[in-house]
């Protein structure tokens, strides 16, 4: 599907892109979608004397000043409101990174380009401008850091919270895409979000016991298994970051003690209370403490 052609069966409205004298039918319906086209229309109607239908003969145009691949772009937009993404149903019951079917997502550039460039400038109405913002949200999963950077340019607080739990470790990023980030306290909060959550899976790991106060301990391994546990737990402090999943690493241990039905009982039960205790921890922005940003 090409976003940048347009056709309009039984036009009763045509629209013009002056820069490419390219001419576009359009119902009048669909572009009063667009504030910016119904206060037009008001105003146009407004003019015209009571009963004066000669006006009313004359095929009605109105010149835009904007290239015509993307004046076609803002008339879909009109005559066929995008649907939501469709997503993905996850069969990782902690997972929180959700996944959509890429085929119902607006590409990332185009999205840019209609936020940027469009929603404002017509005024598009709610209903659409959610939608977008949710296919702008689609994308950050797998583009974390150009949606948030986006986002704060755009002053669209909520959706570079949103974006910011998808970011990967800064460390991880070239400078020429760190550049995106428009301004150092945006930088910065992506470090802070970041190393709260670091020391906080840390901490989490460290207090979290196999057999906690004794209880559930197997008494044939009342020290094997523990000595296990804690090997593994201080093997993967080291290369904890901020959306590492450590109930999952620590998962591993459920294979290695099943010669033993108490333990690995225990280790589950162990595992299952790291992923809960894990998914409280704040994974955006808005989540943070009060104040910890300041």
């Amino acid at each position: 599907m090409s976003w940048t052609v347009f056709r309009c069966d039984n036009p009763d409205f045509r629209v013009r892109s002056v820069p490419d004298d390219i001419t576009f039918g359009v119902k009048r319906s669909a572009m009063e979608r667009s504030e910016a086209f119904r206060d037009m229309f008001s105003f146009c109607e407004q003019g015209l004397p009571s009963g004066d239908s000669s006006e009313a003969e004359v095929d009605p145009i109105v010149d835009l000043h904007e290239p015509a691949d993307v004046l076609a772009i803002l008339l879909r937009i009109l005559h066929d409101p995008p649907r939501p993404p469709e997503e993905i149903p996850s069969s990782e019951l902690d997972s929180y990174v959700k996944k959509y079917d890429e085929a119902t997502v607006i590409p990332l550039p185009l999205l840019e380009l209609v936020v940027l460039q469009l929603v404002d400038k017509y005024l598009l109405d709610e209903s659409i401008t959610e939608v977008l913002q949710q296919h702008l949200l689609a994308h950050a999963p797998s583009n974390g850091l150009r949606v948030y950077a986006f986002a704060v340019t755009n002053n669209m607080p909520k959706m570079a919270s949103k974006a910011s739990q998808y970011v990967e470790p800064m460390a991880k990023y070239t400078f020429q895409e760190i550049k995106c980030i428009p301004t150092v306290k945006a930088y910065h909060d992506l470090v802070r979000l970041q190393d709260f959550r670091v020391q906080a899976l840390r901490d989490l790991l460290l207090k979290e016991d196999v057999f906690p106060h004794g209880y559930g301990a197997c008494q044939p391994h009342a020290q094997s298994t523990p000595t296990t546990w804690d090997t593994k737990r201080r093997a993967l402090l080291a290369r904890i970051e901020t959306g590492s999943d450590i109930a999952w690493e620590m998962s591993s241990l459920v294979e290695t003690l099943s010669d033993c039905k108490t333990c690995q009982k225990a280790c589950v039960a162990a595992v299952d209370m790291l992923a809960y205790k894990c998914r409280r921890i704040p994974k955006t922005l808005e989540k943070l403490p009060t104040g910890y940003l300041e």
